[in-house]
């Protein structure tokens, strides 16, 4: 074997090997996921992940492959040494970036990195506020560890097999087996179907299918894949996509069953809470203590027992509730500015009903492109960091909420333009769970219980105001929270949160067990205020007597439907389902998906 062919095939074993360790490497650092399965099945994850490893292995290897068949042309190689290990010494410490942020986010999102986390840094200080600062020195110790050893061992290979001195028009021959098993492997065979993360699926564990993917091969396929949507999600001809499409949207002429305001001009505050999921709310089951004001609040309001987020993250949800606009699987409409700004918001339809609006919130409103969501959605008056002092902010992500909803009052104490629409956006309830009460071991119980006694106190004070006989008060959760930990990010209680309608302009109270998401609360308030809601064509109204009843959410690359009998999650990458219940929710998941990226495409 020529010198050329034996380093080709080092090289490509070198970063094979690499891809291998970091397998069990993953499993061990999830050790509260991964111990409950045996060594068998350890050991499938990493056989089923081979062909990915293998896959990533050749993307790293097919640069220096070229190079090698370019130099067996020239006689004079110095510089080959050079360019080969320079090429390494770059892509190395960013593949393993890759992987240590990977090992850092997937407890929090349930999914392997792709180029999500890249939106997210456009703001630097938010998008590393959820982790604390020892978090963050550890996985920077990590990399570093991790950079030294792979490096030393590409430097004591590289010198022992590196020998190439001059010209081998021969190597040429070999050079074009070796192209072939690189593109072999990157595809993942000769067959149609390209490699892809369900190729690796091999178990009814998500987190074992999630543990086969190469993190690093994740990351470069997300960045690869086009924005353009149309055609994302093709499962049925256009026709039959409309059909489906049809049968799970508002009736044109529907009418409302239930009124549930004493006037059709309320003032209405909606506060948005972040991270809170049933699994915590005793009121729906969950958790007991967590959320003592939520939950004997509940007897005073309409309560909305099988509520759903459309999504995981905070940008998402308020697109869905704000527009009435589902979530995508892979992306973030609040991502494009130029799409978002054609969808729908009902704020805008409030203002032009004569409100008032203003929105609050404790941190950074650029982040993820906020701003200027809100900016169109006809908010005028905007509270974020900036408006608080520095004894009222946290360490990590801004204003603690006790400050934010005593700004609220405080706004309210003064002479107020009515009717009002007031959104606030809580904060603390997100990681690092930064708040100043310690009641729950359980970080994320604890700051959810110091957000729930915020707006306990808020709630109070809002009372004792004037204002609260002719106020509709809606909380609402931006989306859930892995809790316990042994949730996946597909599982139906992952994306389950409250709603709770409270207030003086309220004529009763109420339990309502109807499916219904986020996307469903535009239509279902512009109905109770008879205001025109036909642009919000996803959304449908909670108390209508024909409009279907389902609530459709997304997880990362996949969604779940739920019926009022019935469950389908499915796994879009892996092309299964998850649970299926009723196989007739999952086609009509599969046509709502698709609806919603054509859609999208025409934005």
């Amino acid at each position: 074997m020529s010198d050329r062919c034996k380093y080709c095939l080092f090289y490509f074993l070198y970063w094979l090997s690499l891809f291998l360790f970091l397998k069990p490497i993953f499993l061990l650092f999830h050790w509260s996921d991964s111990s409950a399965f045996s060594l068998g099945e350890w050991w499938g994850v990493v056989y089923h992940g081979l062909p990915m490893d293998l896959s990533a292995a050749a993307y790293f290897s097919a640069v220096v492959v070229l190079v090698l068949l370019v130099s067996s042309f020239f006689s004079d190689n110095d510089w080959l040494d050079r360019l080969i290990k320079g090429y390494t010494y770059v892509v190395l410490p960013l593949a393993l970036l890759v992987v240590v942020a990977d090992l850092a986010l997937y407890s929090c999102w349930g999914f392997r990195i792709d180029s999500t986390p890249l939106f997210y840094l456009k703001t630097p200080k938010e998008a590393l506020a959820s982790a604390t600062i020892g978090q963050f020195v550890g996985m920077l110790l990590l990399l570093l560890v991790m950079y030294v050893v792979a490096f030393w061992l590409f430097r004591f290979m590289h010198k022992r097999v590196f020998k190439i001195r001059g010209r081998n028009v021969f190597y040429v021959l070999p050079s074009l087996l070796f192209a072939f098993l690189i593109v072999f492997f990157i595809r993942g065979g000769l067959g149609v179907s390209t490699m892809n993360a369900g190729r690796v699926y091999f178990s009814n564990s998500v987190f074992l299918n999630h543990a086969a993917i190469n993190p690093v091969w994740n990351f470069i396929y997300s960045l690869s894949r086009n924005d353009t949507f149309e055609g994302r999600y093709s499962y049925y001809s256009e026709e039959e996509a409309v059909a489906y499409f049809s049968e799970m949207v508002e009736p044109a002429s529907d009418s409302t069953t239930l009124s549930l305001l004493k006037t059709s001009r309320p003032n209405i505050i909606m506060v948005i809470l972040e991270s809170f999921g049933s699994t915590s709310c005793e009121a729906l089951g969950g958790e007991k203590g967590v959320m003592p004001n939520l939950s004997s609040l509940a007897s005073e309001g309409v309560l909305f027992t099988r509520f759903y987020a459309n999504s995981f993250r905070t940008d998402r949800g308020l697109v869905a509730l704000l527009s009435g606009y589902p979530a995508q699987t892979t992306t973030s409409l609040m991502k494009y500015p130029n799409k978002s700004q054609n969808v729908a918001k009902f704020p805008l339809s409030l203002k032009n009903a004569g409100y008032n609006l203003s929105f609050y919130y404790g941190g950074d409103d650029n982040f993820t492109n906020m701003r200027s969501y809100l900016v169109m959605s006809g908010f005028e008056k905007i509270v974020n960091e900036d408006d608080f002092s520095s004894d009222e902010m946290s360490e990590k992500w801004g204003a603690y909420d006790h400050a934010l909803f005593r700004r609220v009052i405080e706004d309210l104490l003064q002479p107020q333009q009515t009717p009002f629409f007031k959104s606030l956006l809580t904060l603390n309830s997100h990681e690092p769970f930064d708040v100043p009460m310690h009641r729950f071991d359980n970080e994320y119980l604890n700051a959810v219980a110091y957000t729930d006694s915020c707006l306990g106190v808020f709630v109070s004070d809002l009372k004792q105001m004037p204002l609260w006989d002719s106020t509709l008060v809606i909380f609402v959760a931006d989306h859930a929270y892995r809790y316990p930990d042994t949730l996946s990010g597909s599982d139906e209680a992952r994306h389950r949160i409250p709603m709770l309608w409270l207030g003086g302009a309220l004529n009763d109270t109420l339990r309502v067990d109807t499916v219904a998401s986020q996307i469903d609360l535009a239509r279902t308030l512009l109905s109770q205020l008879d205001i025109d809601a036909s642009d919000f064509k996803f959304s449908k109204n909670i108390f209508g007597k024909n409009s279907p009843k389902f609530a459709f959410y997304a997880f990362n690359d996949g969604f779940g439907m739920v019926s009022d009998s019935a469950l389908s999650i499915y796994d879009c990458g892996a092309e299964k389902s998850l649970v299926e219940m009723d196989s007739t929710l999952t086609i009509k998941g599969k046509a709502y998906l698709q609806s919603l990226f054509d859609d999208l495409s025409k934005r």
